[in-house]
């Protein structure tokens, strides 16, 4: 088995752990940059925040945790900051940082070998990246070791997807792979339970069996795919008692993920 895990992201199917081409975004918001701040994940290149703003609250400890780390703190109008966001919600402040480095599949799984309960997220083409971000956010709260997407065809880890996360992004370990279905099935060779859910599965999802779990989430509209769902030890679905038979896949995620973490 060790000698499996040694061999390179490649054969894996880990995709490259960068953007191909980019060496620097820009992120916004406040919680996106306070948690990449304190992640001390990505390399800062600048901060900008809105003229006139008020010193205070967390504007303050962006400035003072700026200062301390000697990044460049620059002020510019609502105008130039929103050209630089390129997108709503950015609060007056943005910086310039390097992308989020990916984990390979290989490290991950590595990472996690010691760890009796653990637990993964894989996205079978999420498309959304507010749906990307909103399932980040909900998988670091619940304890999600590590949460796996497809390099094509699928949200990444965009600033809007860091601003819809609150940066949970930053706190939790990502890991782009070039096919989910062929990742399942690495996973059970790994020892992975590996549950895909879908709204018109038989099962109602109840509990978790000890051990390491991955559940899979398909994307809107579309669900897991035939191929990932022949992969997987089982199909699943959530209790549900109204009259609404299906929720967005965020809230869905939530639900799963604490379900998991209560196991």
């Amino acid at each position: 088995m060790k000698q499996k895990r040694r061999q390179s992201s490649k054969n894996r199917g880990s995709a490259k752990n960068r953007e191909p081409g980019k060496s620097r975004e820009v992120i916004f918001g406040v919680n996106p940059i306070i948690e990449a701040l304190r992640a001390n994940s990505r390399r800062f290149h600048r901060i900008v925040i809105k003229k006139g703003v008020k010193k205070s609250g967390a504007t303050a400890q962006i400035i003072d945790t700026a200062k301390r780390k000697k990044i460049e703190v620059d002020y510019a109008d609502i105008d130039a900051i929103a050209k630089m966001a390129q997108a709503e919600g950015h609060q007056g402040i943005v910086a310039v940082v390097s992308p989020v480095a990916f984990i390979s599949l290989d490290k991950l799984i590595m990472s996690l070998s010691a760890k009796s309960e653990r637990s993964l997220a894989l996205l079978d083409g999420i498309m959304d990246p507010r749906n990307f971000g909103a399932i980040l956010r909900s998988a670091e709260a619940f304890g999600v070791d590590g949460v796996i997407f497809p390099s094509r065809k699928a949200a990444s880890y965009t600033p809007v997807a860091a601003k819809a996360s609150a940066g949970a992004g930053e706190r939790i370990k990502l890991c782009r792979v070039n096919n989910i279905a062929e990742t399942v099935k690495l996973l059970r060779d790994e020892g992975y339970e590996c549950i895909a859910f879908d709204g018109s599965a038989k099962d109602v999802f109840t509990k978790v069996k000890p051990g390491p779990v991955a559940v899979v989430l398909g994307g809107e509209g579309e669900g897991v795919r035939p191929l990932v769902v022949k992969r997987c030890n089982q199909t699943a679905r959530i209790p549900m008692k109204g009259a609404i038979g299906s929720l967005n896949v965020s809230s869905a995620a939530a639900i799963i993920f604490h379900m998991v973490s209560i196991r």
